[in-house]
């Protein structure tokens, strides 16, 4: 006998537990994105440069003169992203809350078994990568931090895209 309630209807498919894993730690991370714009958007610029210069001062007076090259291009290159985080918070913040709620929605239509989700994921993925590398300058400590979350993209990427099975 059949269901009246389901009779002519598409069955229902299960999402996997992986996509569903997957999803539900992406929708924490946009919303720590979400966060963390408007944490961008209501800094105070003046009193992060001043608590930016004392850390590094307190940084430079710890490593005294046990300095090496590396160390010294090191602090240079957290000063220099950190005073241009500072001067482009607006455009951070904006473009980060922008890109966050593009990336969770994405992650909802996946969630839902949509293939085009995985498509805006992966804009806002390649977005968020970018993001660092156009206000924060091209600098080692930028690189490497763009390089740190590239790594862990691309395996989100590469863990969505082995779900793309199960979406139309």
């Amino acid at each position: 006998m059949t269901d009246m309630n389901t009779a002519g209807m598409a069955p229902v498919q299960a999402r996997p537990t992986l996509l569903t894993v997957i999803c539900i730690i992406s929708f924490i991370m946009g919303a720590i994105g979400i966060y963390s714009g408007i944490t961008n958007l209501t800094m105070d610029p003046v009193a992060e440069r001043a608590k930016l210069e004392t850390t590094m001062s307190e940084q430079v007076a710890q490593i005294g003169d046990n300095a090496n090259d590396l160390t010294n291009r090191l602090m240079e290159s957290a000063h220099e992203v950190g005073v241009l985080g500072i001067e482009n918070r607006i455009p951070i913040g904006i473009a980060g809350i922008i890109l966050s709620l593009i990336s969770v929605f994405g992650v909802w239509l996946m969630w839902n078994l949509k293939k085009n989700g995985f498509w805006l994921y992966l804009l806002a993925t390649i977005g968020g990568l970018v993001l660092p590398l156009m206000y924060l300058g091209g600098g080692w400590l930028a690189l490497a931090s763009v390089g740190f979350a590239g790594f862990f993209s691309l395996i989100f990427v590469i863990l969505y895209a082995v779900n793309l099975k199960y979406m139309h």
